[in-house]
């Protein structure tokens, strides 16, 4: 039998034991509750509280996956400086892990590092060939470089492995085709929190989809053959060419003048004049517009054009955005050149001309990979139909410029223009786009643009920032390549290759 004594001591130890125990199995339930609630989070589009539950669980256990996410979450949250912090942490505390090398991807391609992303999610998946975030990782780098095939493949593979996740989710859906289509679609929405961007974007979607019903849009109806349009001169004062435009005709029944825009993309009115055009409303819930500018985005609402007619090309059943800022004095609305990315597309801007050339196999409704750039053509990146070009700057490693026919000037991010040269403020310029006006401007002297074959030199180059246009492409861009170099060019746009090339007219 145990003695008094006996029993006091071992029950001491016992609870002794227990005491130092039970801070250790907490600590591993809150951690598991934190990292739990950071994922629910994260999947809901509450991107804010996923940082504050990701920051928690690194608070107490510094996880590779922890690491992961609070990348994500921060750059969703448009946090991208924060986002490079936790990624360049993550590699150097798990550096053998898919999660860290995976986050490290993530953040080279906000940075516009394509290359250097592509080796982390090839390594992640080397480390963990099902590890979802590499895969859609890759296939994010191979959409912006125009390889569709491979880029559904890729996000097809992911989704199966991680079937839950809502930006898969969403992917896997606009594979997907009427009923189908509309329930994925209801699924994802299902997860998302209702006042988040996120869930905006996908109740616009549905709303639209579903009033188009079995209808195939932006449907060309014309012989797929060669045309030649005029372009018209944009002014903004008796002297200055502010851009080139294109006469386009809605329902045959009222003619806008658009401003041609390689910045934009598809076609956008002010609400007056689809009116007048007589535009079909497909929905009342609407999406943001976003670009150059520092008010709030404006709202944009899905309309349908039942036909366009430009020159000899027409169109039936096209969509059009409408938002108020998409007119100003001088133009009726906007449209972009991947309107016309069935053709080849030949821009001569000194001449006031567009030229479509017909591939020699007519259009298809599924996109394949083209592996070769034409040649006298250069590979550019897209982010949506955004065309962005490497550009040296200075004599430094390529960066990435938008090619923006609708920019009145050139452009450079004023953050990036520090790192080449000196910056001073500039309270007399004024630069607006989509979202008003552009509150800091600044100069940037003597930039050096080597471009697509061509040098370019800007003693005294606009800066402002360009942070919030790099969130909405989710890519890094340091300038803007405008009409000033534009106007003087004969630019080729291959849509299918994603290449484009730059040529003095003869």
């Amino acid at each position: 039998m145990m003695g008094n004594s006996a029993r006091r001591f071992w029950s001491l130890v016992l609870i002794k034991g227990a005491l130092c125990a039970f801070p250790a199995l907490a600590f591993q339930t809150l951690d598991q509750d934190f990292a739990k609630q950071a994922r629910t989070e994260l999947f809901a589009a509450r991107y804010e509280r996923a940082v504050e539950f990701y920051r928690k669980v690194l608070a107490l256990e510094p996880t590779a996956d922890a690491y992961y996410g609070l990348t994500r979450a921060l750059l969703r949250a448009h946090r991208s400086k924060e986002a490079y912090a936790a990624a360049d942490e993550g590699l150097k505390r798990a550096p053998q892990s898919a999660a860290a090398q995976t986050a490290a991807g993530l953040a080279m391609f906000r940075k516009g590092e394509i290359l250097q992303a592509e080796e982390y999610f090839r390594t992640a998946m080397k480390i963990d060939q099902n590890y979802c975030g590499a895969i859609s990782g890759l296939a994010a780098i191979y959409t912006a470089i125009s390889k569709p095939k491979t880029a559904r493949d890729l996000l097809r593979q992911a989704y199966l492995t991680c079937p839950d996740d809502p930006a898969l989710m969403l992917a896997r859906a606009n594979t997907l085709r009427g009923a189908e289509h509309l329930a994925a679609l209801e699924t994802v929405l299902s997860g998302l929190d209702p006042a988040s961007e996120d869930a905006r974007g996908v109740r616009a979607h549905i709303a639209s989809d579903r009033a188009l019903g079995d209808r195939k849009v932006r449907r060309l109806i014309s012989a797929y053959e060669p045309a030649r349009i005029k372009l018209v001169q944009i002014t903004d004062a008796p002297q200055r060419v502010r851009g080139l435009g294109l006469r386009v005709q809605f329902n045959q029944r009222h003619t806008a003048t658009l401003l041609l825009d390689t910045g934009a993309s598809g076609i956008s009115l002010a609400p007056k004049v689809a009116q007048k055009a007589g535009l079909e409303l497909l929905s009342d819930e609407s999406s943001e517009a976003k670009g150059i500018g520092d008010k709030k985005p404006q709202d944009s609402f899905s309309y349908l054009a039942s036909e366009i007619r430009i020159g000899t090309v027409v169109f039936a059943d096209h969509p059009v955005s409408v938002f108020r800022a998409a007119k100003d004095s001088d133009v009726e609305g906007l449209i972009g050149a991947d309107v016309f990315q069935k053709f080849m597309v030949m821009l001569d801007f000194p001449a006031l001309q567009l030229a479509l050339e017909a591939y020699p196999d007519a259009p298809g409704d599924d996109p394949q990979d083209v592996n070769a750039v034409p040649e006298g053509l250069h590979r550019v990146v897209r982010a949506g139909n955004h065309l962005l070009i490497a550009t040296s700057v200075n004599q430094s490693p390529a960066k990435w410029f938008l090619i923006d026919s609708g920019a009145f000037s050139n452009l450079i991010d004023t953050d990036s223009a520090r790192e080449f040269t000196g910056v001073r403020q500039d309270a007399f310029t004024g630069v607006r786009g989509i979202q008003g006006k552009v509150n800091h401007v600044s100069r940037a002297d003597r930039i050096t643009l080597v471009f697509g074959g061509f040098r370019q030199e800007n003693p005294n180059l606009i800066a402002i920032s360009l942070e919030k246009p790099s969130d909405s492409m989710g890519i890094g861009i340091t300038g803007v390549l405008g009409m000033p170099v534009l106007g003087q060019l004969k630019l080729t746009i291959d849509y299918r290759a994603g290449a484009v090339g730059f040529a003095r007219p003869k």
